[in-house]
């Protein structure tokens, strides 16, 4: 009957190690999208104001040449 309790023991901690090591994997990938997701917003963020920027010089040029 202990025998039972020590296999039964070990099955249940090898899968608890199998659950913690997908829960570790599944957080890595959440840091790593999420960081993606900031970088790749800054950028997108910074090239519609230089986009914005340009249009607003360009809207300015055709004003002075109108007068």
């Amino acid at each position: 009957m202990n025998n039972t309790y020590d296999k039964l023991g070990l099955l249940l901690q090898v899968y608890n190690l199998m659950i913690l090591m997908q829960d570790f994997n599944n957080s890595d990938l959440m840091k790593e999208l999420q960081r993606q997701d900031k970088e790749y917003l800054e950028k997108i963020i910074n090239q519609n104001k230089e986009i914005l920027d340009i249009l607003k010089k360009g809207s300015e040029d055709n004003g002075r040449e109108s007068n």
